[in-house]
């Protein structure tokens, strides 16, 4: 299959409401499949969209004050490559827990964007991420700290960044197919935030929203049903905090070894390594692109690059 890459939007940034930020490319990559390249933001992925808004928003509210606030959070996921970088124009030291299960390559790399990685001892000895923040929350004063723990999971900012930023965005980058009036939007879950903010950003911008859910095969995180599995960012092992089901049209699931087919074939004909969550909503979004017309488009997000997945 040889893809487009039609990129139809004229402009470099928009205006959301929240000031105007670069814009990540809307492009139409095969005949009624838009995806949305979110690999393209600074850290590589969305998740520093929710960063750089709970940053803003806490520095609005002085939870967090420059010079003397330290941001604290558990992950060596994308969310800490985006907190680095909100927290890198104001100055803010960041020090995060990270899972031993996180790679050698993404470890080293937050620390080059700037984190400071803390618990390793903890974490050896066999404690949690949740549990090295939690003792280092308790014992700030006598190490000299003042922490905001930014706590993704918990922290309804994530959703807002995208209803009122990533969400808008792609409503304006849509108006260069001026004939869509139906989208489908393909997406995965592990906080739920960006599900939920793009859905209902499109909804209030005036187009009929169908949303599919992706999850990995024998995953089921409504009913709390989750196996292990390699797909990164998706079905963590907690149901969804933001998630609104009602917002769900359909779920659908995805095998390990389709994914890394649908990769492989995204690189090679596109040039794009994109990573496994991205592949997982690729792969459904392709199966249904058949079903497109010019009025009803499928979307999905690129939500990462493919490089910290290599191994």
């Amino acid at each position: 299959m040889t893809l487009n890459l039609i990129d139809r939007r004229p402009f470099a940034s928009v205006a959301t409401g929240r000031g105007d930020v670069t814009a990540t490319p809307l492009r139409e990559v095969r005949p009624g499949l838009l995806l949305k390249f979110e690999c393209d933001n600074p850290g590589g992925s969305h998740k520093v969209r929710a960063a750089r808004f709970i940053v803003r928003s806490a520095i609005a509210s002085g939870e967090i004050v420059p010079g003397r606030t330290t941001i604290i959070e558990k992950t060596g996921g994308n969310f800490g490559f985006g907190l680095t970088l909100a927290c890198q124009a104001h100055a803010i030291p960041v020090e995060l827990a990270v899972g031993l299960g996180f790679s050698a390559v993404k470890r080293r790399c937050l620390e080059l964007f700037g984190a400071r990685l803390i618990g390793l001892d903890m974490l050896e000895r066999g404690a949690t991420p949740r549990e090295v923040v939690q003792w280092h929350l308790e014992h700030a004063a006598e190490h000299g700290r003042s922490y905001f723990y930014t706590d993704q999971f918990r922290n309804a900012a994530s959703v807002a960044a995208h209803e009122l930023e990533t969400g808008p965005e792609i409503a304006a980058q849509l108006k260069a197919w001026p004939e869509v009036r139906e989208v489908t939007f393909v997406s995965c879950a592990g906080t739920g935030a960006s599900l939920v903010g793009i859905a209902k950003a499109l909804k209030l911008a005036g187009y009929s929203v169908t949303v599919v859910l992706v999850e990995p095969q024998g995953c089921d995180s409504r009913n709390g049903v989750f196996l292990d599995h390699k797909l990164e960012g998706m079905s963590v092992g907690v149901v969804p905090p933001f998630i609104e089901w009602n917002l769900i049209s359909e779920i659908r699931t995805v095998t390990y070894d389709e994914v890394l087919n649908t990769r492989r074939t995204f690189a090679r004909d596109s040039g794009f390594l994109v990573g496994n969550t991205a592949a997982a909503c690729l792969t459904v979004a392709n199966s249904l692109a058949a079903g497109a017309t010019a009025e009803h488009k499928i979307l999905s997000i690129l939500y990462d690059h493919g490089l910290w997945y290599l191994r």
